[in-house]
């Protein structure tokens, strides 16, 4: 993430899988550092108004076909 601080980069969508279940993190620069401005894991939606508004159900990331 430091080097996307650098090229200052405003947010940043992390997406952690684990086994069968997923953990969503939007961070927020804050000068030269990112600081956690939402998270959501499993049976959670991400939810946010900015950069822009949005919302992902996490669960969704994991369902197959």
């Amino acid at each position: 993430m430091a080097l996307y601080a650098a090229a200052r980069i405003e947010w940043y969508l992390l997406v952690e899988p684990e086994k069968d279940t997923i953990t969503l993190r939007l961070f927020r620069l804050a000068k030269d550092h990112y600081t956690e401005h939402a998270v959501a894991a499993h049976g959670e939606r991400l939810v946010a108004t900015e950069p822009f508004p949005f919302e992902i159900d996490a669960d969704a990331l994991l369902r197959r076909r």
